[in-house]
């Protein structure tokens, strides 16, 4: 072997040797059989199903643990629901709050407009004070201008008159009481729902559209097919009859279950209208076959930076 074989520093790219190494980059790995799910587990707590419920896209999950997801889930959404209503109600009492200082401000504009004298004006008239304040108005920020008994002047920022006389455009765009403010919102919850989050994107659930799956078992806990007795694993496909939810695999379902004329289940007699009537239980296959499956795990990070 060359020496430095392993670790070719000289080369424009990196060695799969020295990609291995590295802890940073896109990784990607093979999965293999102990992190596929049994076809028999449920998708919420990955233990073998406790009375096993399956959805009309063939996800298997435990009667209890399915239940109370869809109870958290309705939960969630009435909690939305009435953030929504609050949001809602706030901005309504917001638009009145605008509309009412709108309306306000029309009237002092009519006043001022007929009567030649503003709010301000009449009040200064009414009780003059000791000092006497002059505002000077400009392109720059305001002077305040406190002429008091003695002949020294003090002039002062103006800060709030500045933004009222110059229409909010301001020059100190780091002034706290006129900086631009982010709106909260609240998205419209009524077209969210309860979903099934086995398989993405997720799909609706409702619980009346589960079926109670009925397995055949052997004195030693395998799962059977009731009509050619061959043990249930991940790489074979099974399919679930709605009408009674027995689980028989699928070459049975079509040697036996669909070519009749008036299908039947093989254990319990039930008429099966056609592929209707027919779940197939998805499985994540097993570390040689996918089977539909997810084969690699892919992990994101940040790239090298030079």
């Amino acid at each position: 072997m060359v020496r430095h074989s392993k670790n070719n520093t000289a080369s424009g790219v990196f060695t799969y040797a020295e990609r291995q190494m590295v802890d940073y980059g896109t990784k990607t790995k093979r999965l293999g059989n102990d992190s596929k799910r049994a076809f028999d587990a449920c998708y919420l707590c990955l233990n073998t199903a406790r009375v096993p419920m399956v959805c009309p896209s063939g996800h298997i999950s435990c009667r209890e643990c399915v239940i109370q997801s869809i109870l958290e889930q309705k939960k969630t959404i009435e909690r939305a629901k009435q953030e929504y209503a609050e949001f809602q109600a706030q901005e309504a009492s917001e638009l009145a709050e605008r509309q009412k200082d709108r309306d306000e401000a029309e009237v002092q504009r009519y006043i001022e407009r007929e009567v030649g004298l503003s709010k301000e004006a009449r009040a200064s008239q009414s009780s003059p004070s000791e000092e006497e304040r002059v505002v000077v108005a400009g392109k720059r920020p305001l002077m305040i201008e406190f002429k008091g008994e003695g002949s020294k002047r003090l002039r002062r920022r103006a800060v709030v008159d500045e933004g009222k006389d110059a229409g909010g455009k301001l020059p100190s765009f780091w002034i706290p009481s006129l900086a631009p403010t982010a709106k909260s919102t609240v998205g419209d919850p009524g077209k969210l729902s309860v979903q099934c989050q086995a398989s993405s994107p997720a799909h609706s659930l409702k619980l009346k559209h589960l079926v109670e799956v009925q397995f055949r078992t052997s004195s030693r806990g395998e799962k059977l097919c009731p009509s050619c007795d061959k043990p249930l694993l991940n790489s074979t496909k099974i399919s679930v009859l709605s009408k009674c939810g027995h689980a028989v695999c699928q070459r049975c379902v079509n040697n036996f279950v669909l070519p009749a004329q008036a299908g039947a289940c093989v254990v319990c007699q039930k008429k099966v209208s056609g592929k209707a009537d027919i779940i197939q239980i998805e499985s994540e296959g097993t570390g040689f076959a996918g089977a539909g499956g997810r084969m690699v795990a892919t992990r994101y990070d940040s790239a090298l930076q030079a």
